[in-house]
């Protein structure tokens, strides 16, 4: 059977992004590594907003942008959860959509903003 969507190795983010989110410099650069190899984003300072109802994220738009000149092998997606309550996640997925591959070491001063700890590793589906 063919596959009607194919997905990359994903790490889906524990931290809650629905709401008002400020960076400054004192929270703006966020670091991982793919197959051990090491990539950190700054973000320009500024307030984003996401908005679960209408599922879009002007913090993602923003990551997306910080990161559209470094070739990294990820693109940033928003994901749903929900706990007892609806909230929304920072999702990182590899771009190759046929292999395993390794996203880990999180760290950085935005971390505990964007990302938080990893709250699932999905295999390329």
């Amino acid at each position: 059977m063919d596959r009607i969507a194919a997905y990359g190795q994903q790490v889906w983010g524990s931290a809650d992004i629905n709401h008002q989110v400020t960076i400054t410099s004192s929270n703006n650069t966020f670091t991982f590594s793919i197959d051990d190899t090491p990539y950190t984003i700054t973000l320009p300072n500024g307030t984003y907003m996401t908005i679960r109802e209408k599922h879009e994220s002007e913090l993602i738009q923003a990551i997306t942008l910080a990161t559209s000149s470094l070739s990294i092998p990820v693109q940033f997606k928003l994901g749903g959860m929900h706990y007892d309550q609806k909230y929304n996640v920072l999702i990182i997925e590899h771009t190759d959509k046929d292999n395993n591959h390794v996203l880990d070491n999180f760290t950085g001063s935005a971390n505990d903003t964007l990302f938080g700890t990893i709250k699932f590793n999905l295999n390329p589906r």
